[in-house]
């Protein structure tokens, strides 16, 4: 084969103690030495067999695939199940993608039914390795030909309102002290991206931040890598300089690893691939552990003969749901998208965001992110975003969705990945608008299911202004 085509809940904000100025994290670059040797795993989907896999280090080209006449390879012949070990020695100097193969149909060709992975740090591109290079964990997935809509901008007509970036004066890196990595998935909230996020490993119970890494993507959740770890025990922070004052301060998102199960700093050691950061902001954290009471229903007498202009705005919702269970539940979310919990044997948190946008001109945007964290280390993801337009009669509000999209992703098996387009359809909810807190209103939709009544903030932010100051789409 010659080429190969691309196809937790959070504590109490930080002590002062953890006020960093970026002086203290810059100048971290180091790079490793000895054998070229470059170690990993492939996982293949549940009901296939990872033997006969083709794994592949090789020079990239342009569009992902291997240049023709670099690449080494081998197969993976002597271990059966969902995964297997793989061992390169000798690679060349430079830089390396690794990908992963398995000809389903034997025709020699990577086509509609194969199985397909690439070596990724951030869940989206093709990660390029220098030797030596620990654990490159490949997840292969069927190729269907579907194409995400959340990459290719089909979803909607305008990308979710992106947060004010604070531009990094100076690189960030790895001071390499050990040859372990620790890696996982960081999360921000509605109206962030996640672009400019950094990473901090931390000796467990010290100041001594010593390796760092830097999230380049943009979206509302990316894959983070941090290398040369000394086995010893850490915890990770994750922060986001909002205003780009080199200091954690209310404005900036911050996040940390924490245990499901205890409000503390998780103790974790090098070897993890599957950790989640989960950012929020700063000023909100010492409310982030409360337990929100379930409110009671709004009052009926606020569902009313309405008209369009009192509901047009930009509306957030945000749920906490701490559980303790042990079976399989589901919820569902605004827009009709089910989310499995799975099976829970510890206290696990579900947020679900809503961000709903109603124009002046009848037209609406909604998104809705859940993040349900099913053990201390992993979380599904699922986001559900629709456009189309919305009518008013007397007190129904009627959303008749024109084009939809759906994404899920699984921090610790993507090979449970999927997404797609969403049929047109029609949704008719009563509606009232009452006085919220803080002087704000509140926008009440009631489906009349067992869900119970959901209630919205107006967003702040009007007249086609939104976080950081970039326009409303």
């Amino acid at each position: 084969m010659t080429r190969i085509l691309s196809s937790r809940s959070l504590s109490a904000p930080c002590p002062p103690r953890w006020t960093l100025r970026l002086a203290l994290l810059a100048g971290l670059l180091a790079a490793h030495a000895g054998a070229a040797t470059v170690t990993g795993a492939v996982h293949v989907p549940l009901k296939h067999d990872v033997r006969g896999t083709w794994v592949f280090v090789c020079e990239l080209g342009a569009r992902e695939s291997c240049v023709p006449g670099t690449q080494l390879s081998q197969q993976l012949t002597r271990q059966d199940g969902s995964s297997a070990a793989f061992t390169f020695t000798d690679v060349p100097s430079g830089l390396h993608g690794v990908v992963a193969w398995k000809d389903e149909n034997g025709n020699g060709h990577l086509d509609k039914g194969d199985l397909y992975g690439a070596y990724s740090v951030d869940g989206l591109r093709a990660a390029t390795v220098r030797a030596p290079y620990q654990d490159a964990v490949i997840w292969t997935r069927r190729q269907d030909g579907v194409a995400d809509p959340f990459l290719s901008g089909a979803a909607s007509a305008a990308p979710n309102v992106t947060a004010k970036a604070a531009a990094m004066s100076e690189n960030l890196g790895v001071q390499a002290r050990g040859t372990r990595p620790l890696t996982g998935t960081v999360i921000v909230p509605l109206g962030y991206d996640v672009r400019g996020v950094v990473v901090l490993a931390c000796l467990y119970g010290t100041e001594d931040c010593y390796a760092a890494t830097q999230v380049s993507l943009t979206g509302r959740h990316a894959r983070w890598r941090l290398d040369g770890l000394v086995d010893e025990g850490h915890h990770l922070l994750a922060w986001a300089d909002i205003n780009g004052n080199g200091e954690v301060d209310a404005p900036d998102l911050m996040g940390t690893y924490l245990n499901s199960a205890r409000d503390n700093f998780q103790f974790t050691r090098p070897g993890y691939s599957n950790i989640t950061l989960t950012l929020a902001p700063a000023a909100e954290l010492s409310t982030q552990t409360r337990v929100a009471p379930k409110r009671p229903p709004a009052p009926d007498a606020i569902f009313k003969k309405t008209a369009l202009p009192p509901l047009t705005g930009r509306w957030t919702t945000q749920n906490r749901v701490r559980r303790l269970t042990q079976g399989l539940s589901t919820s569902v979310v605004f827009g009709g998208a089910t989310v499995q919990a799975g099976w829970d044997w510890t206290p696990t948190q579900v947020r679900e965001d809503v961000d709903l946008l109603i124009r002046p001109d009848g037209s609406f945007r909604s998104v809705t992110f859940t993040q349900d964290f099913q053990s201390e280390n992993c979380a599904a993801l699922s986001t559900v975003e629709r456009v189309g337009t919305v009518t008013v009669s007397g007190a129904s509000l009627t959303f008749k969705v024109k084009r939809g999209a759906f994404r899920e992703i699984d921090t610790c098996q993507p090979d449970f990945n999927r997404w797609g387009t969403l049929p047109a359809t029609t949704e008719t909810q009563l509606v009232g608008v009452q006085p919220g807190p803080g002087n704000s209103s509140e926008l009440v939709l009631r489906s009349g299911g067992s869900g119970g009544d959901l209630f919205f903030r107006k967003s702040p932010q009007m007249g086609g202004q939104a976080v950081g100051g970039r326009p409303l789409p």
